[in-house]
């Protein structure tokens, strides 16, 4: 007899054993199918709580004994006595054993089951399709807590197989699914599923005010979403255990409290559940069979493990009936998940990274300054406009070049823009800089965002590890990044590209009160310029990029913009991380109340950042300033960069001439931004991710329009006609 053994950690063997040892209350069944769980290959990667080395794993099992009765198996194995069997909720029982935990499963030609956790395989249904009963009555068990009614709209965060056997148990009621799945590639994988069972499912939706909601993946983001997205009264199903030791924002737990929401945990499932499953699956085989990802032989779980860990697939099945083993799929599959595994060695590589010279209160090269405002009043008086001495030279430059008049577009703008500010017909760009400045927002207590705050700390951790976007597109352009810790609610360890200006562990609720202290103020601006400045003085920069992190810094962006441009706060205000309609309605209404409250002068930059700013904009504020007083060229990026440049080409317009717009926003506060301080933007490609990788790719643009007023020929050079030759 076959059985596949789990050793320890990792450790997966194919054993040769001798007959089962049929026990009182037991019936031994032969194995058809054992549907291979992600339960199954986290105790494979981590272990788990009950279980004890070896053990059979495997508990979504299809099975026949002597007579030829076919069955599938409750997993659970209940004490029937104490308060919960007692209450018809045995999956409860306080002496709970499971198959493929406390005892061995399904990855076997043989199991051993309780004859009381058998239930019978209907005629009808198909063998294969009956090992999926087990994730079926799961996800009954998680619906029916909800008692959902025919109409009701429900949102179900998950694109595995449980959330959408879900969606389609909550179809079959007659209930409208929704199913928010991030990956692309699920979505795709899943379209005939979707396609046959009219379920929609997306990455991301605007809708809100859901009936009910169910969690069926481990991600704390999308349990924060689905508190979010319930209407009042509405229904929860926490369905999915979460991620371990990850924090929860009390904001978003507190909407459970003004919602009325109800909460149902639904762990596992009873015997019933899986009966009531049987019906279903009956009724839905052709649905359930396009969830089977493939059949696989047996000995293919050896390396299977970490294909099921990805979760990119949906149900693979152990075959052990011989049926599929000549079925070319498969073979491919196991060839396709043995390469992988082989190959699996690759790993991401640390890009190189310059050390600052970080922490120093004073200036390299410069005098030691009192206090943070006496360093921003210095700054700001060595500001000088940029001159158009050369503008009539560098036109006349650019528009020789041998193509026709402006056929550069705004490669021929940024030529002219950068001679200008190099003060040179010949404008070169050796030194590219960029800076991530990052800060968290008092304002998100509001609930004025998709995304809990401690996502900021959590971006800058993948930006000093080089994973974000960011760093991508800063390694491909050749561009240094540093990222700025003006304000993010954590603390961080020492790295080389960690520059540490922190003023307070987020700004306060602008909602009731000041952003920020008159001190603080000044202190954010000295922080950011000390930041361009400590990296400057290494070597001299010729252009930089300022972008952002900060969970809530829209609502302080769209603030800022309405009170500088006039705009109000229904045509500044934007989705920010992808708040939906009502969550868009509720953030104009805080940004209105607050406005309202403080009245801050908008031709004031100091007051603004006060009352209604946030650290890290005030951070980018005072890179630009201080950029700007060493004739560098200031690359914005989004709506945020975009507010912060506004605030410092209010403190003192004389920067106007050095900021560039680099990317269109698809926030349309930006536009007002902009149209104010007379810029346009240089691409366009329908990005909204901050954190400078707009800015990055226009540094790029940037370089190439260098070097074409550098390296282009004239129509003298060349030899060429001019306009006369139709060019």
């Amino acid at each position: 007899m076959k059985r596949i053994v789990l050793e320890g950690l990792k450790k997966l063997s194919i054993r040769q054993c001798g007959p089962l040892e049929v026990t009182e209350g037991h019936r031994l069944l032969k194995v058809l199918y054992c549907a291979v769980c992600r339960t199954d290959a986290k105790m494979w990667d981590q272990g788990h709580r009950d279980l004890v080395f070896p053990r059979v794993a495997g508990h979504e099992v299809s099975a026949v004994d002597n007579d030829g009765n076919r069955f599938t198996i409750w997993p659970g194995t209940s004490c029937g006595q104490c308060r919960y069997c007692t209450s018809n909720r045995e999956n409860l029982c306080e002496d709970m054993k499971i198959m493929g935990f406390h005892t061995d499963g399904g990855f076997a030609d043989y199991v051993l089951a309780p004859e009381k956790s058998l239930v019978p395989v209907p005629d009808s249904l198909s063998s294969h399709i009956a090992c999926l009963t087990e994730p079926v009555g799961c996800a009954l068990n998680g619906i029916n807590k909800l008692r959902l009614k025919k109409g009701e709209r429900i949102i179900i965060y998950g694109g595995g197989s449980v959330g959408l056997i879900a969606a389609l148990i909550c179809r079959d009621i007659g209930a409208l699914p929704l199913v928010i799945e991030k990956r692309e590639e699920k979505i795709k994988k899943a379209g005939h599923f979707l396609e046959a069972a009219g379920i929609k499912c997306v990455k991301n939706t605007f809708e809100s005010e859901f009936d009910a909601v169910m969690n069926a993946c481990p991600d704390p983001a999308a349990f924060d979403l689905g508190i979010v997205k319930l209407a009042k009264g509405g229904r929860l199903s926490f369905f999915s255990g979460l991620v371990k030791n990850k924090n929860i924002e009390t904001n978003l737990i507190n909407l459970i409290h003004y919602k009325e929401a109800e909460i149902h945990g639904a762990y596992g499932l009873t015997r019933k559940n899986m009966i009531k499953a049987l019906p279903f699956m009956e009724k839905n085989q052709s649905s359930l069979e396009m969830l089977i990802e493939d059949f696989l032989e047996p000995e293919a779980i050896v390396n299977l493990m970490p294909e099921i860990l990805s979760g990119h697939n949906f149900k693979y099945i152990l075959d052990f009936t011989g049926k599929h083993k000549n079925v070319p799929k498969s073979e491919n599959k196991i060839d396709k998940i043995n390469n992988k595994i082989l190959n699996s060695g690759d790993k991401m590589t640390n890009h190189d990274q310059l050390v600052n010279k970080d922490g120093k209160t004073d200036l390299p090269g410069n005098k030691i300054f009192k206090n943070a405002k006496e360093l921003c009043t210095s700054i700001i008086k060595n500001i000088a406009p940029v001159s158009d001495e050369l503008a009539a030279a560098a036109q006349g430059k650019i528009d020789n070049k041998t193509k026709p008049l402006g056929a550069l577009g705004k490669l021929e703008d940024l030529a002219l823009q950068m001679s200008l500010i190099q003060n040179t017909l010949n404008p070169v760009i050796h030194k590219k800089a960029s800076f991530v400045f990052a800060g968290d927002h008092g304002i998100t207590e509001e609930g004025v965002s998709a995304f809990p705050a401690e996502v900021t700390f959590q971006m800058v951790d993948n930006f000093l590890k080089g994973g974000a976007a960011i760093n991508v597109l800063c390694r491909h352009h050749n561009i240094d990044i540093k990222v700025v810790d003006m304000g993010v609610n954590a603390d961080f360890e020492n790295h080389p590209d960690l520059i540490k200006k922190k003023v307070r562990r987020g700004t306060r609720n602008f909602a009731i009160e000041d952003a920020m202290t008159e001190n603080e103020v000044f202190q954010a601006l000295a922080g950011g310029m000390e930041a361009f400045l400590s990296v400057y003085n290494e070597q001299k920069i010729d252009i930089v990029g300022l972008g952002e992190m900060g969970i809530g810094n829209t609502t302080s962006a769209s603030s800022i913009i309405s009170t500088i441009t006039g705009i109000t706060p229904a045509q500044a205000t934007g989705r920010g991380t992808g708040i939906d309609d009502k969550g868009l309605a509720h953030k104009t209404e805080i940004i209105e109340k607050a406005l309202n409250f403080h009245k801050p002068d908008g031709k004031n930059g100091f007051e603004i950042l006060k009352k209604i700013g946030g650290y890290e904009i005030a951070g980018i504020a005072g890179a630009a300033l201080a950029a700007s007083s060493k004739g560098t060229a200031v690359v914005l990026d989004g709506v945020i960069s975009t507010a912060a440049g506004l605030v410092a080409y209010i403190i003192d317009p004389n920067i106007k001439g050095y900021l560039i717009s680099g990317h269109k926003s698809v926030e349309i506060s930006q536009k007002a931004a902009l149209s104010h301080m007379g810029l346009d933007p240089v691409i366009d490609l329908n990005m909204r991710l901050g954190e400078g990788t707009g800015a990055a790719l226009t540094i790029d643009i940037a370089d190439a329009a260098c070097r074409i007023m550098r390296e282009m020929a004239s129509f003298d050079d060349a030899g060429v006609s001019n306009q006369e030759s139709g060019i």
